[in-house]
Parts: structure tokens; sequence; C-alpha cells
């Protein structure tokens, strides 16, 4: 199976269903303190070289990062070759579904909102001015340009192809799965440093890759299914013997 959270399928479902079910519900308790929880992490002061670790970790949710860390692999690791195309076609899928769906709803990244004295945590925010809530970030489906990057905030591309990424890898090596949980949860937390997306854009990526990979995980049984039938022939009724 390329995807497990435990020792059977059905603990797998469960436990991947309990993942998907806390983190929606968590975007959605988030998703009305939006502006103000990104705004107070990047207040926050990280010292230098962690905050340098963090933006690098990015290169495990970047398109090219993981076109880089996947080509390699599959270029010195040939005895796993065939899993590395599997998980690579894996991360471009959840990839490209969250990219996609960013497409369908407009919503302005936190950066946008630097200039505007917006959020009661801006020191430098005039008493009189109009209050910004979360909710002005959303715009209306469908209504704006495709190649407008400052409107797509909703879900994290990033965040969904670090999830994959983490599932995909653990699917070829096993015991480096806390590296690989690691190594996503601080992309995740960079793109929220950097103000490129909200909590609840990150948490909504999570259930998103889940769903994807739980999809992904029959495929194997029924192409091993398949090729035992096309070797046996088809398994015959208890009325046949």
């Amino acid at each position: 199976m390329l995807f497990h959270l435990g020792k059977s399928k059905k603990s797998t479902l469960i436990g991947s269903t309990l993942v998907a079910a806390v983190a929606l519900i968590a975007a959605m308790i988030a998703m009305p303190w939006d502006l103000e929880i990104s705004q107070w992490v990047r207040l926050k002061h990280i010292p230098g070289d962690l905050r340098r670790f963090i933006h690098l970790m990015e290169i495990f949710a970047h398109t090219l990062g993981c076109v880089m860390i996947l080509s390699t692999l599959l270029w010195i690791d040939q005895r796993n070759r065939s899993k590395l195309w599997k998980a690579a076609m894996f991360v471009l899928t959840c990839g490209l579904l969250a990219n996609l769906a960013k497409y369908l709803i407009p919503r302005r990244r936190p950066s946008t909102y630097d200039r505007e004295p917006w959020s009661w945590l801006n020191p430098d925010r005039d008493p009189d001015s109009v209050f910004v809530s979360s909710w002005d970030a959303w715009g209306s489906p469908l209504t704006e340009s495709w190649f407008n990057e400052s409107i797509r905030s909703f879900p994290s591309g990033h965040t969904a192809t670090a999830v994959a990424m983490a599932i995909g890898l653990t699917y070829v090596y096993p015991k480096g799965k806390p590296l690989f949980l690691f190594m996503a949860t601080v992309a995740a937390l960079q793109r929220l440093i950097a103000g490129a997306h909200y909590l609840s854009d990150i948490l909504v990526s999570i259930p998103l890759t889940l769903l994807v990979a739980l999809a992904w995980a029959i495929l194997p049984e029924r192409e091993s299914s398949t090729a035992y039938e096309e070797k046996t022939g088809p398994l015959m009724n208890t009325h046949e013997r």
C-alpha cells in the first residue's frame, strides 16, 4: 500500500479519517481569525539561523525542489525505482489537485495586507481606519484572473505537496517516516511565516492529500488482483468446484 497509518486497512481508514476530521475542524475554527493569526506569527521574533532553516525547508514543498529530490533518488536508488515512480506520480497528483482547487475560489494572500493597518495587532494602526476581517479576503468563484498569484491562497499547494512527499517517501523508506513528517511540518510552517498562506489554507490541504492517498492506496491491490487473474484465470465460484 502506498499509504498507511496503521497495521491494517481498517486502522488506516480510521486513522486517516480522524486526522482529516481534526484538520478540517481546526481549519474552520481558525478561519475567522486567519488574518490575526498570520500577523501574530509573522511578528514573532525567530532567531536568524532557525528562520533560515525554516525557509530552506520550502524545498520539500516546492515543485522544483521535489523534482530534484525525487530525480536524485530515482538516479541513485535503482532497487526502489518502481516505488519511487509511484511516489512521484502521487506527489504530482496531489500538487495538481491543490493548485486546481485554488483557482476555483479567489482568496487574497496574507502578504497583500501588509501595507494596510487592518489589525489590532498592528501597533501603527489608525484607530479610525476601517477594520478588515478575515472574511474580506475571499472573492467570488471564478471571477479573478487565473494568473494573479496574489489571490491564490486557498488551499496551500506547497503544504499538499509536502504532505504528499512525506507519505510517498514513507512508502519507499518506512524507517524515515518521522523525518519526512518533520520536514513536511516545517515546510507548512514556512508558508505561514512567509505570509503566503493562512493557517486554514494549510490545514485544509492535509485532508485533501489524505483523500488522494486513500484512493491511491486501493490501486496496487486492484493491479495485483488483475495480474493474478491473468496468470491463473478468474476465481471459480463455489458451485463450479
